[in-house]
Parts: C-alpha cells; sequence; structure tokens
C-alpha cells in the first residue's frame, strides 16, 4: 500500500485576489484531484491538502509531509499555477529526494520539455490521467506506460512512448473522492452561487469546436459524453457528499443538446431539489426553449455565455463559428425564460482593434445580461494563438505566474494591431460602463431586493477596483 499525497498549489490569490475581479473569485474543491484519488483510495493511503485554503500554505505543506510521510506527491498544472508548483515540487525534492514526484494537467502537457528540464518531477504524465497513477503503482512504476515520461538522470531529452488513448467510456469514470475534502471550507460569493458549499460536476469531455484562444491537448476535440442516468447519479452523490449547489464544468453541455434536456428530465423525475449553475457558458448557437425550460424546472438558475466579442470579423478570426445575430437571439431567449445570464467577453483577440473591442463594449451594454466578465485575452501554451504569437516573436514574457486574464499591469505579447495601453483601457473602461450604467444599476437594485442580495451587491460594489 502506497501513501499518497495530492496538492492544489496557492494560486487563487494571485489569480483572483489580486485583481479587480476578487469579489468573484470562485471557490471550489478540485475537481482534478478528487477524480485522480479516486482511483487510488481503495488500495492506498491517500491524502489532499488545498494550499490555497491556508495562511501559511509553505509550512504546512511541509509540516503535512512530515507528519504524512508520503511515498508520492502528486499535483496537476495550469499555467498560472505552474511556477508555485514547480517551487514546491523542488523544495520537495530538496527535502527529501525518496518521495516519488509527480505532475500533470494542461500546462506540462502543452510543454512537456519545460517540465523535464526542470528536474524536480519524476513523472510527467500527458493528457488524460485518470487511471494513471494507479497503473503506476500496479505496474511498479513500469516505463512503457502511454502518456508518461520518466525523469532519466543521464538523459538530456525527453522519452515518451505515446500519447494515451482517450476515455472511450466516460459512465465506467469513478466518482471523486470528496470525502478527502473539507468542503464547508469552501465558499463562492452570491454573484456566482446561491448555496454554499459549491461542487464542480463534468458530464462531458472534449469539444468539437475550434476556438483559437482554448487548449484541446487535453480532452481533445472528440465529444464524450456520460449518460443522463450515470449524471444524475453523480449529482445525487455529491448531495449525499454535502455539496448545496453543482456548477457544471464541462466545455460544451449543449453540444448534443437532447442529451442535455434528458439530464433535465432526470432531474426532474427523481423530485430533487438543488440549483446548479451552467458556470463555464453553453455556445449561443447550441439551445432553444425547450431545454431552457426544462433546464429550470429542474433548478438551473444561471448559464454562461462565451461571447468573447461583439465584432463579426473578430468572431471569424478566431473561429468561433457564431454570430452577433445568434448572440444577441441567445441571450434575450435565456433572459426570458427567467434564468439568469452570465456573459464571457475578452479583449485582444486576433485581429482585434480598437473599434472591434468597442463594438464588445456597445454589445455587452445592450444585452440583458445580469453579470459580465471582461478578460483580456491570454494565449496559454498549448492553443494556437500562442504558437502563431510564439513563431512570429511575439511572446514577450514566459513568466508563467502572470499569465492571467485579469491582470492589465504587465504586458505578456505583442499584439499585432493595438498596444497594451490600449488594450488596458479599453478593458477598465468595459467594466465602468458596463457595472456604472443607471440602466444596469436601477436593474441590479431590483433583482437584489427581489434575491435578498442587497447587502451582498453593497459589499461587492465597495470591494471592486473601478
Amino acid at each position: 500500500m502506497a501513501k499518497i499525497l495530492f496538492f492544489n498549489p496557492p494560486a487563487r490569490q494571485n489569480v483572483y485576489i489580486k485583481t479587480n475581479v476578487k469579489v468573484g473569485a470562485p471557490s471550489y474543491p478540485s475537481l482534478t484531484l478528487a477524480t485522480l484519488a479516486a482511483y487510488l483510495v481503495k488500495e492506498n493511503a491517500v491524502k489532499i491538502i488545498d494550499l490555497d485554503l491556508l495562511s501559511a500554505p509553505f509550512h504546512e505543506f511541509f509540516e503535512e509531509i512530515r507528519l504524512f510521510n508520503p511515498d508520492i506527491i502528486c499535483s496537476t498544472a495550469t499555467t498560472p499555477n505552474y511556477t508555485a508548483l514547480e517551487k514546491l515540487m523542488s523544495s520537495v525534492k530538496k527535502e527529501n529526494s525518496g518521495i516519488k514526484t509527480i505532475v500533470g494537467g494542461v500546462h506540462v502537457t502543452a510543454r512537456p520539455e519545460e517540465a523535464y528540464q526542470a528536474g524536480c518531477f519524476d513523472i510527467i504524465v500527458l493528457g488524460e490521467a485518470d487511471r494513471v497513477i494507479a497503473e503506476l503503482i500496479k505496474s511498479t512504476f513500469n516505463k512503457k506506460i502511454p502518456g508518461v515520461i520518466f525523469k532519466e538522470d543521464s538523459a538530456e531529452k525527453i522519452k515518451s512512448v505515446g500519447r494515451r488513448p482517450l476515455i472511450e467510456d466516460l459512465d465506467e469514470l469513478e466518482y471523486p473522492a470528496w470525502h478527502l475534502f473539507d468542503i464547508k471550507k469552501y465558499k463562492n460569493s452570491r454573484l456566482s452561487s446561491r448555496k454554499n458549499p459549491v461542487g464542480h460536476i463534468e458530464t462531458s469531455r472534449g469539444c468539437a469546436f475550434e476556438c483559437n484562444f482554448c487548449s484541446k491537448l487535453t480532452f481533445g476535440m472528440r465529444y464524450r459524453v456520460k449518460n443522463p442516468q450515470r449524471v444524475v447519479d453523480e449529482m445525487e452523490y455529491m448531495l449525499k457528499c454535502g455539496f448545496k449547489e453543482i456548477h457544471i464544468a464541462d466545455d460544451s453541455f449543449t453540444q448534443d443538446i437532447k442529451r442535455a434536456k434528458e439530464v433535465c428530465r432526470e432531474i426532474i423525475k427523481r423530485g430533487l431539489k438543488f440549483p446548479w449553475s451552467l458556470i463555464n457558458g453553453i455556445r449561443v448557437n447550441m439551445l432553444d426553449p425547450e431545454f431552457l425550460s426544462l433546464a429550470r424546472q429542474a433548478g438551473c438558475w444561471q448559464t454562461g455565455f462565451g461571447i468573447e466579442t461583439g465584432n463579426q470579423e473578430v468572431l471569424e478570426k478566431i473561429s468561433k463559428k457564431t454570430t452577433v445575430s445568434q448572440i444577441e437571439k441567445a441571450v434575450k431567449m435565456v433572459h426570458e425564460s427567467g434564468i439568469e445570464t452570465f456573459g464571457f467577453f475578452i479583449f485582444a483577440l486576433s485581429g482585434e482593434t480598437e473599434k472591434s473591442m468597442q463594438d464588445t463594449i456597445d454589445l455587452a451594454k445592450r444585452l440583458p445580461l445580469d453579470t459580465a466578465k471582461f478578460d483580456i485575452c491570454v494565449p496559454y501554451p498549448g492553443t494556437r494563438y500562442f504558437d502563431e504569437l510564439e513563431s512570429s516573436g511575439n511572446i514577450l514574457s514566459k513568466d508563467w505566474s502572470k499569465y492571467i486574464c485579469h491582470q492589465v499591469d504587465d504586458p505578456l505579447y505583442k499584439h499585432q494591431n493595438l498596444s497594451w495601453q490600449t488594450i488596458s483601457r479599453s478593458y477598465k473602461k468595459a467594466v465602468r460602463e458596463f457595472y456604472l450604467r443607471p440602466s444596469y444599476v436601477l436593474r441590479r437594485f431590483i433583482r437584489s431586493i427581489r434575491k435578498g442580495d442587497f447587502i451582498f451587491d453593497i459589499l461587492y460594489f465597495l470591494q471592486t477596483r473601478w
């Protein structure tokens, strides 16, 4: 039996709390770590430590290592948290070189050579990693497992036996090991939740679309799903674990809208009463009134939309495959259904100009949105946008800790048409003009009174940097 410690590196402070979106900073136990741990808990001693919850994360992390004395330490790397993760793993190896260190996630899948050269990761996992650690332990770390790179002291270049095939049947996946978290410690703001604690659920993987700012390296473009009964079984399991609200984390929940409707019908059929949200957003060209009616009956209170831009030429440049007309129709349809709307907008996309950014601001202001989130496009490694900018010598920084879509201070790349100052100015203008409109303030006031959110909204307003 192995002793395995998973950790979530401390990224929330850097990614959200120090930015102007701190009032809406999300707080979820990690679905990724819960999913990985699920394959190990039956035959091993497993712990998860979330450093985002700790007041002294570095000290408490190493105190946990001392007390638990793990054989293996694992984590998952996004681009913004990679720098912190690498520093922690380097310290682990200095303190105790006998502990095996394993890393996976989208950043190392995109840049395995960088992770290999860091020298602190014994094993690098590429792509879908659900069963990999269990396979490694059972095989006594067989170096022929697909999708796994072993650190070789004598080798300068990485050796891999190829990528792992994608998991075909998602219904066979284990339920996430939520019992390894103290979920009561996680609290989201009223901007994004009705009840706490909130948990993520994954009902599908993959997205068939090719937006150039989005990475498909981990889950691919082929759409794979859990069947509706399995989805609602997992929702019931989450409610029994103590979650009061569920957020669907899929890239494209309504890509198969017939299945999405069946999920709603199954929730209604079982008489389950809980709030849920399509927090990651759905495509504006993949919904209809029947789905919205069923979703609301089933408890859906909010849906996001990946709108991105209000300029048709930019939509085409980024391969979004939607139109401004579809955006306007979809947001109006959801608004009229009684479900709250959340719009995601991005500045400095490929082909962006000052005019197109103004088009985005104008569109956001004329849509009946309850909430809007404005970001500056970050070209994450593994995306076509990053590759284009890197090949043309326009990536200005590879300090991954600064790859945050809410920060405006440090230029990460040279845009083909826009200065960083112009991008920053439009970003700040969008936030002010959307939220400080008299019409929006009045509509938000009425909503706040009706929903009992008045005090919360006042506090959020006072905490926002305008």
